[in-house]
């Protein structure tokens, strides 16, 4: 069994790129967000953040026994979803996507999904500063990361580019780490201020 990791700022695309993934070949999916937020675990809530707190001592040992639940039933590919999937201990990652979005489109895709302003302005400064990217990066695991830019391009592309890559193990050289770079973006374009002030 393959395990791949999709992780991303919020409103890059994760959850439905992994059930397009699912609609065309045989995997399995975990969405850690979903199961965080389960009546499994009773966590605090951030008012001012509005958003669930995870105390990982409790749950990541009740993912990793998900995980190997799953490694029994042995399909071909796990994937292990959620912006904070970089909890995953290495041994458990055999290939990490990134999904990446432009801070003026994913701005907008978060309205739409009823974020307060606030919460907007945390995501999308950190999707500016790449820290999906970072995390894994510090992690300095032997797993290939791939960052794919999900601003224009459709959730079937994205799923079929993760399958060129993980599945039929081609190069995917165009979606190295680096390449997506809003901070250098905004610089150039004078717009640091407006997302960060």
């Amino acid at each position: 069994m393959k395990n791949i990791i999709i992780s991303g700022t919020p409103g890059c695309g994760k959850t439905s790129v992994a059930k397009e993934i699912s609609n065309l070949i045989n995997v399995k999916i975990i969405s850690l967000n979903e199961l965080a937020i389960s009546d499994n675990f009773s966590f605090e809530y951030d008012k001012e953040r509005k958003t669930n707190i995870v105390d990982f001592e409790i749950f990541l040992p009740y993912v990793l026994k998900e995980i190997e639940k799953i490694q029994q039933e042995n399909p071909p590919y796990l994937i292990i979803e959620s912006h904070f999937s970089d909890i995953i201990p290495e041994k458990f990652i055999d290939y990490v996507f990134i999904l990446r979005c432009d801070p003026d489109e994913l701005f907008k895709r978060l309205e739409k999904k009823n974020y307060d302003i606030k919460k907007i302005t945390e995501n999308t400064q950190a999707e500016i500063l790449g820290n999906c990217v970072n995390y894994f990066i510090q992690k300095q695991i032997k797993a290939p990361i791939f960052e794919i830019d999900t601003t224009n391009i459709n959730i079937e592309t994205v799923a079929t580019t993760i399958i060129e890559i993980a599945v039929e193990n081609r190069a995917g050289k165009n979606y190295q780490i680096g390449k997506v770079d809003w901070l250098e973006k905004l610089f150039e374009e004078d717009r640091l201020n407006e997302f960060f002030n």
